[in-house]
């Protein structure tokens, strides 16, 4: 939110174009993360984790984690509120592969 009060501040008002595609960030920040939902669900459903990586969620839970420093930084709260999502997810992926492997 930080850096379109300052897009509006230095160019005026905001394109519709702008606008929406903030929106379309916003929700997709949002939603994103629900949709590693079906693997969560998967691994604690069937008590498998055959076929997931554990070297591929842990290194998304590494390169998540700058994002929420970087959102903080920027005090952008949708930054900060999916990569904090997306830790969850990806940090339950990780406990069912070490739980079920």
């Amino acid at each position: 939110m930080r850096h379109k009060h300052e897009r509006t501040a230095k160019h005026g008002r905001l394109s519709p174009y702008v606008k929406f595609l903030d929106k379309l960030t916003f929700i997709a920040g949002i939603v994103g993360p629900f949709t590693v939902l079906p693997q969560v669900y998967s691994i604690f459903a069937t008590h498998s984790a055959a076929g997931v990586s554990l070297v591929t969620w842990v290194a998304m839970f590494v390169v998540t984690f700058p994002w929420i420093l970087y959102g903080m930084a920027h005090k952008d709260k949708s930054i900060v509120t999916s990569f904090i999502l997306w830790e969850v997810v990806n940090a339950l992926v990780i406990a069912g592969v070490l739980i079920y492997s």
